[in-house]
């Protein structure tokens, strides 16, 4: 039986995907790399639109800084995925058997033979020192390969060049966004006091995936979801504990669109809120008016960070971590955290139109927290909020 694959179904053109590469590779010559070694599933996602749950083995995308084409090493069974979900002509992936998987052979040696073989073996060669699926084992491997090449830390330049997104991004950010609007939404109308977590969790996730107005969700990153005392930190996870009255449930999720997430955080409130946290609420929501404000081109993070804390500072408040960062493609166990630009004192990256910044703003205290945040586009004015919900506590 013959299939044919569809590519007008995948997210972008094989034009976009040229251009990322093009300007990926126009970085790598700066640093007069002659090949890259992409190891980080979110980097081959973004210049290839490779889109499956396979990086729990090793893979790489080659990336060669010249005219030759780039190529996709990858477990043998995942072959077919990539015919799906990338432009890549056949002649440009290559199956590794399961004697990689199961034996005592590395993938990464296999890549390390491809490179070679394509004429770099004592070239300088790019790689993901520290990328998300790239084990010592695997650079050992490389190492062992390609004994007479210099293996260079790209030192996230392909994050880099992920961070300025293209209009085609922007607008699947902004579908990412509807279906975070319409979570949030779904968790506000189920939160009540009686119903446990783990239910408005399974709801919520349900909502992020089904979509709305026509516009499905890829594979979201989990949501975080606290209530009570439990909201004097960012990270936790739903239980099976019941919402009770009179305390508040923070709840940060990201609604994701051919795997671009837009983040998003609100706080609700069960019952008139005491004006303790009231006047806790509005130091929060002032700071994030004030950051907004300055969230464009050609202020630096750093700046946009300073506006905040001089805010709740007069309030009385302090926050001692960053209050948000670049985000953009993310996969369930990898996050959107795109680790460029950091909102926080000592970073001065200058920001740029179509940077996608989530501006994360909450405090901690002792015994309670508040969280407001949102997905915006840099802009050389005002920038886009991405989120249509308002920006302040929901009280039910």
């Amino acid at each position: 039986m013959t299939t044919t694959v569809d590519t007008g179904q995948l997210a972008f053109p094989a034009t976009e995907y040229a251009e990322r590469i093009s300007r990926v590779q126009y970085s790598a010559e700066k640093r007069a790399l002659d090949a890259l070694v992409i190891t980080d599933p979110k980097n081959i996602c973004y210049l290839t639109g490779y889109d499956a749950y396979s990086y729990y083995v090793p893979q790489a995308l080659v990336v060669p800084v010249g005219a030759t084409p780039e190529f996709l090493v990858l477990r043998q069974i995942d072959v077919p995925a990539a015919r799906w979900t990338t432009h890549l002509a056949t002649d440009q992936i290559v199956g590794y058997g399961d004697e990689y998987v199961t034996g005592t052979l590395h993938p990464m040696g296999l890549v390390a033979e491809l490179v070679g073989a394509s004429g770099w073996g004592r070239g300088r060669i790019g790689v993901e020192f520290d990328g998300s699926s790239f084990s010592p084992k695997g650079m050992h491997a490389l190492e062992q390969g390609l004994p007479n090449a210099k293996l260079v830390d790209l030192d996230r330049l392909v994050e880099w060049v992920r961070t300025v997104k293209s209009d085609r991004e922007i607008q699947t950010m902004r579908e990412a966004a509807l279906l975070s609007d319409h979570a949030m939404r779904t968790a506000f109308q189920r939160i009540a006091p009686g119903v446990r977590e783990s239910e408005v969790a399974a709801d919520t996730h349900a909502a992020m995936v089904s979509g709305v107005d026509g516009i499905y969700g890829t594979a979201p990153f989990p949501l975080f979801l606290a209530s009570g005392e439990r909201t004097n930190n960012p990270h936790l996870r739903w239980t099976d504990a019941t919402f009770r009255a009179g305390q508040p449930t923070m709840i940060e999720l990201g609604g994701h669109r051919f795997n671009y997430a837009a983040g998003l955080s609100r706080t609700v409130f069960l019952g008139e809120p005491p004006p303790a946290y009231r006047a806790f609420e509005q130091a929060v929501r002032e700071g994030l008016a004030a950051a907004s404000e300055v969230l464009i081109a050609g202020n630096t993070a750093a700046r946009v960070e300073q506006v905040w804390r001089e805010v709740i500072a007069a309030h009385g408040y302090a926050k001692n971590s960053r209050i948000g960062y670049s985000i953009g493609i993310s996969f369930p166990d990898t996050g959107w955290v795109e680790r460029t630009v950091s909102l926080a004192p000592d970073d001065h990256s200058v920001l740029r139109p179509n940077m996608t910044i989530h501006l994360m703003l909450a405090v901690w205290l002792d015994l309670i927290g508040y969280s407001l945040s949102e997905t915006f586009v840099v802009r050389d004015g005002a920038p886009e909020g991405l989120s249509a919900l308002p920006r302040e506590l929901l009280v039910k």
